[in-house]
């Protein structure tokens, strides 16, 4: 029998038998109740037969009473159960629940892991014994933050105070150490848990999305990509060599038609050069060997420098430069080499994109001890959907591809923010689709 069943049946037993109990009594006292009236209307000389009436009537009022008296406390009962089978109804589907959720947690494929107050391990689920490579018994109880790598020991000691200052930690890179020494790179999130009843008792929520097998194949794809650059560059440049000689006539006269040809052969060489430059330096980037140094370095002369080199282009296009310097340009401590490649790529992506006729704006800016160099164009900008994408690797906006330009590679803004991050500074742009863009850049 069910409990709702068994309840009912309960109460509805325990009604008849409080009816029974009311209406037997007044039957087992019927003699005592009718002596009593006898007596009372004798003294009252009342007539006898009378007193019988009354006895019945008040026999029946009794039993009127006892009857609604049991009915009354059956819907109490009733409504008491109905009350009772609410709760139990919610205790049974909370229990469901919480079993679902350990279930959930138990066997979910990525690893969790709750924190006590001191970022101790408990009930590590299936996956974090298996990351680790341990028995839960081998865990329980440790601090969690002693399993970061040494290489992040810093990181682990700032995790920790944010960790007890309840200040959530999302998706930060770091490694982890597991039982037999092996090193897992993983993205960490931590959040806090709180207990609404006792804050003593607040807890934390540990994921680990491992990406060791990501970083693998990244680092490998990086590798190849250098190599493969760095073969490609030495026969580009032999290319190059030859295609310069041949234009110079240091090999013999050409006619018109034969330095045409030869002249857009070097042209196409020379990009592939460019190209491959770009591809050895985001595999040095990626694999954490672009050296920088550090120089007093002229921004003006570097400036003018990369102009005069787009100079045709910007003939070609009839676009008007505006340039607005300031002292500090000639004393700015920096690598030439890497400052060069992005200034170059943000001044040549404003000429690529900006129409005939349009205007690049060029400005050196020094405020609150920072100096900034602010290019602003009149091009086709970038829409809000391309915004949030605009520095990542291999991504060209819509309109960029729409605009026929095969020149680009989807690497120039990723290499100039990863550039100007490994020397301090910082890249920022506002843009609108069709009125232009500025990108700021920090020194």
């Amino acid at each position: 029998m069910s409990k709702p069943a068994k309840l009912y049946t309960k109460h509805l037993l325990t009604s008849f038998f409080l009816l029974f109990i009311l209406v037997g009594s007044l039957f087992w006292s019927a003699d005592w109740i009718r002596g009593i009236l006898a007596n009372a209307y004798q003294y009252f000389d009342v007539n006898l037969p009378l007193s019988e009436v009354y006895f019945t009537v008040i026999f029946l009022s009794w039993i009127i009473i006892a009857v609604l008296v049991s009915f009354i406390f059956y819907l109490l009962l009733t409504f008491h159960t109905r009350f009772e089978l609410e709760i139990w109804n919610a205790t049974k589907s909370i229990a469901l629940s919480k079993e679902q959720f350990r279930k959930l947690y138990n066997n979910a494929p990525m690893p969790y892991i709750m924190l006590g107050k001191n970022a101790e391990i408990h009930e590590p689920n299936k996956a974090t014994l298996r990351f680790f490579e341990v028995l839960p018994e081998e865990i329980d109880n440790k601090n969690f933050f002693s399993y970061i790598s040494g290489n992040f020991k810093d990181q682990a000691e700032i995790f920790f105070e944010y960790y007890k200052t309840g200040i959530p930690i999302d998706r930060k890179e770091v490694d982890l150490i597991t039982k037999n020494g092996a090193v897992k790179s993983v993205l960490l999130s931590i959040f806090e848990m709180k207990n609404l009843t006792d804050s003593s008792k607040d807890t934390g929520l540990a994921m680990i999305f491992d990406v060791t097998e990501q970083k693998l194949l990244d680092k490998a794809k990086t590798e190849f990509v250098s190599l493969a650059s760095h073969q490609l560059r030495t026969p580009l440049v032999t290319t190059k060599w030859y295609t310069e000689m041949l234009i110079s006539g240091d090999l013999g006269e050409l006619n018109l038609k034969q330095k045409e040809y030869i002249a857009k052969l070097n042209t196409v060489n020379k990009d592939m050069i460019d190209l491959v430059e770009v591809l050895l330096n985001v595999s040095r980037i990626e694999m954490g060997s672009l050296p920088v140094n550090l120089k007093i370095t002229n921004v003006e002369e570097l400036t003018e420098s990369i102009l005069a080199e787009l100079a045709p282009q910007i003939k070609k296009k009839k676009i008007k430069i505006e340039k607005q310097y300031n002292d500090f340009l000639r004393n700015i401590n920096s690598d030439p080499k890497l400052l060069r490649i992005v200034i170059q790529n943000i001044i040549d992506n404003a000429v690529k994109y900006t129409l005939a006729g349009g205007m690049v704006s060029i400005a050196f800016e020094e405020s609150g001890g920072e100096k900034k160099m602010i290019v602003s164009d009149t091009g086709i900008g970038i829409s809000k959907v391309n915004q949030g994408r605009i520095f990542s690797k291999l991504f060209r906006a819509d309109n960029a591809r729409n605009l026929g330009s095969s020149q680009g590679t989807g690497l120039g803004l990723y290499l100039v923010k990863s550039i100007i991050e490994s020397m301090g500074g910082h890249i920022s742009f506002v843009s609108e689709e069709n009125k232009g863009s500025t990108f700021t850049l920090n020194l």
